[in-house]
Parts: C-alpha cells; sequence; structure tokens
C-alpha cells in the first residue's frame, strides 16, 4: 500500500511538473524610437529576457515610436486598456500624477542618476501615498527609470548669464522653468520629441535633455553646442508600469518573473543611458558641436536657486496639483534617497552586476507579490 501511495504522489507531481504554465502575453508601448536607450536597452531586451526565461509563456507584444500612442498618451493609454504596459513621463500630466510630480521638482538638486533610480524605485515602491496614486488611476508601478543629468543642448554659445538671457529653452519641468525665468530666459514647454523641429526652426535656443540626444535623436544637426551645467536627472514617472487587471490576471511565477526581470532591467538601462551620453559626445566634435563647460556665474545661479527656492516650490507645486502635505511627502522621499546615497557608497557606477545584485536582494526581494497592487 506504501508503495502504491508513493507512486500515485510520484505521479502526480510528474504531471504537476509536465503541465506547462498558461500562456500570457504583455501589450506595451513606449514612445521613443528604437535607437533610445529606453527603448533599445530597455523594452526590447526585457521582452526577449521574459520570453527566454519563462520558456515562451510570457512574451511581450512591444510598440516603438508613436505610431500607437503620442507621447502625452501613454497614461490614459494604460487606463483605457488601449495597452497593459508603458514608460509615461510624468511631467506631462501633472494634475493626473500630482505626488509623483512633487517628487519630480526634488530633481533639479541630485547629482547622482544612479542613487536616485533605487530611491525612486524604493519610494514608489512602497511609500503609501505613492501606492495611493498609482491605485486612483488602476495601475501598478513595476520600476523606474532615471536620466543621466539634463544639460543644454544649443544653436548657439551659452555659457553666460547674459547669453542665456532672452534665451528659449526647452526644459522638463516647473521648476526647471522657475530656473529659465530666475535667470531671464523663457521656458518652452515642448516635448522632448519636439526638440529637433523646435531647434531647427528658431523656436528653441537650447534643448534641455540628456546628451545622448546628440546622437540618439540626431541633435547634433541642429544644436552645435553643448553646456555641461547639470540640472538634474529626470526620473518623473514610470519605466514600467501595468494596468492593475493584467498584472492581477498574471500568474504567481509570472508576476515574480516580471519583477525580477524590470529590477535587474532598471539597472541595465540606467547604465546604457549613460554610456550613450559618452558615445555622444566622444562622437560630437566630428559632428561640429563644440563642448562647453558653464561660466562660474552661471553654476552659481543654479547653486543659489536651488538652495533658496526649493522648498517654497515644493510647497507651490503640491498645493497647486492638491498634494495635502508636499513638504512631508518630499521629507520622505529625500531620507530614502540619502538611505541608498549611503547604501551604494564605494559601489563603482558602472559596476553593472554589483548595483543589480543591490536592486534584486536588497530591494525587490522585499516586495510581498502576495499583495502587491491588489
Amino acid at each position: 500500500m506504501k508503495r502504491l501511495t508513493a507512486l500515485a504522489g510520484a505521479s502526480l507531481l510528474g504531471l504537476l511538473a509536465a503541465t506547462p504554465i498558461l500562456a500570457e502575453e504583455i501589450t506595451a508601448s513606449i514612445w521613443f524610437p528604437d535607437t533610445h536607450p529606453l527603448t533599445r536597452d530597455g523594452y526590447v531586451p526585457l521582452a526577449k529576457e521574459l520570453e527566454e526565461r519563462s520558456d515562451g509563456s510570457l512574451t511581450m507584444k512591444l510598440y516603438t515610436g508613436t505610431a500607437l500612442l503620442p507621447p502625452v498618451a501613454h497614461l490614459s493609454g494604460l487606463t483605457d486598456g488601449l495597452v497593459q504596459m508603458t514608460y509615461h513621463a510624468g511631467t506631462y500630466t501633472p494634475s493626473d500624477l500630482p505626488e509623483d510630480n512633487v517628487i519630480a521638482t526634488l530633481a533639479i538638486g541630485l547629482k547622482d542618476p544612479i542613487t536616485a533610480l533605487f530611491a525612486v524605485n524604493d519610494f514608489y515602491t512602497s511609500d503609501l501615498e505613492m501606492k495611493a496614486m498609482f491605485d486612483r488611476h488602476g495601475i501598478v508601478f513595476l520600476g523606474a527609470m532615471s536620466s543621466p543629468l539634463y544639460e543644454m543642448m544649443c544653436t548657439r554659445e551659452i555659457t553666460t548669464l547674459e547669453q542665456i538671457k532672452g534665451a528659449k529653452l526647452r526644459m522638463p519641468s516647473t521648476i526647471h522653468t522657475a530656473f529659465a525665468n530666475s535667470v531671464g530666459a523663457a521656458s518652452v514647454n515642448v516635448p522632448s520629441a519636439d526638440m529637433f523641429s523646435g531647434l531647427e526652426k528658431g523656436q528653441l535656443d537650447c534643448a534641455i535633455n540628456s546628451l545622448n540626444d546628440l546622437k540618439s535623436r540626431s541633435l547634433w544637426d541642429v544644436a552645435k553646442f553643448a553646456t555641461r551645467l547639470p540640472v538634474g536627472p529626470y526620473y518623473a514617472g514610470w519605466q514600467y508600469a501595468i494596468d492593475a487587471d493584467t498584472w492581477n490576471g498574471l500568474s504567481d511565477e509570472h508576476r515574480a518573473l516580471l519583477m525580477d526581470a524590470v529590477a535587474g532591467n532598471t539597472v541595465d538601462v540606467s547604465l546604457a543611458f549613460q554610456a550613450a551620453v559618452d558615445d555622444a559626445l566622444s562622437e560630437a566634435e566630428a559632428h561640429g558641436v563644440t563642448v562647453l563647460d558653464p561660466a562660474p556665474e552661471l553654476s552659481n545661479a543654479l547653486d543659489t536657486f536651488v538652495a533658496e527656492n526649493m522648498d517654497r516650490l515644493i510647497e507651490e507645486t503640491g498645493t497647486q496639483l492638491g498634494v495635502a502635505e508636499p513638504k512631508a511627502l518630499a521629507d520622505r522621499f529625500m531620507a530614502t534617497y540619502a538611505k541608498w546615497d549611503e547604501r551604494l557608497a564605494g559601489i563603482p557606477r558602472d559596476d553593472a552586476e554589483a548595483l543589480r545584485k543591490v536592486m534584486r536582494e536588497d530591494l525587490y526581494s522585499g516586495i510581498d507579490l502576495a499583495s502587491y497592487g491588489r
């Protein structure tokens, strides 16, 4: 009898092992072209990793560029069910993502994009106020991006306070707009997809974005000067978010696989993003681009602006967008940033293996997938 029972148990285990996990497909969209690091080193390899690690049971149908959804529609496209996963630039929809835009305001004072990446991934998956923001939209945050430091790509030389006065600058957020106003420049609110045409047509004197766009968007054809004035990384919104129904419909195995893959991928994307900047700068001279340092007076003006205006602008941004306690929200994020700044001390910012290990073991392993997003 014991032998028969053992055989029956072995047969059942064999049957379960032989039963394949139900195949599931995620439809995803990112509006950057295939050449951009967020696509080339983010969504494309993530889709491949999911398929390979799941033996084809979890796949991604990926749309890139703006053929399916324009840049500003990657939140509404997700909530309306047109796609199941997107990249979204949070500063494009501030009234929909008020808490995110308060956190985005802090970026202008941050100096380390990798620390920012860890802090955002941690804060957006753990802070109750941030989780409530995503819950309101019926979406689940999976992973962040953090760009290299944003700098200036201009059609003319701009390195001094005198030269920046009156300049038309494409700025990424309201606090950057406030800085532009403080130095007498004019901020122009256009999506990054329109930077080339804006520079080409004279609607912009400078585009403030990461310098990889000299190459990845061919801005070096229209912007012949790059000024290394760092105005912080961009991390608003998300690199990966999924609608809650799709998330909850995934098998336990697929949810775990997706989060583990995203954890490592966010590190790879950020490192590839910085490598793309280095690559573009190495080729800039051959494309007629002059790379310049800002005059001390311009750098000092930025530092003074951040020191004197950050608290006020946090409060103003939060109040305007309806955040109950914006300063408390910002303070919690900065405490998270400080925690990761300490944890990552001594790890070279190009050590992908070490950074992926910390991201997976020290951060993502602490997310309770049985309750997260539910």
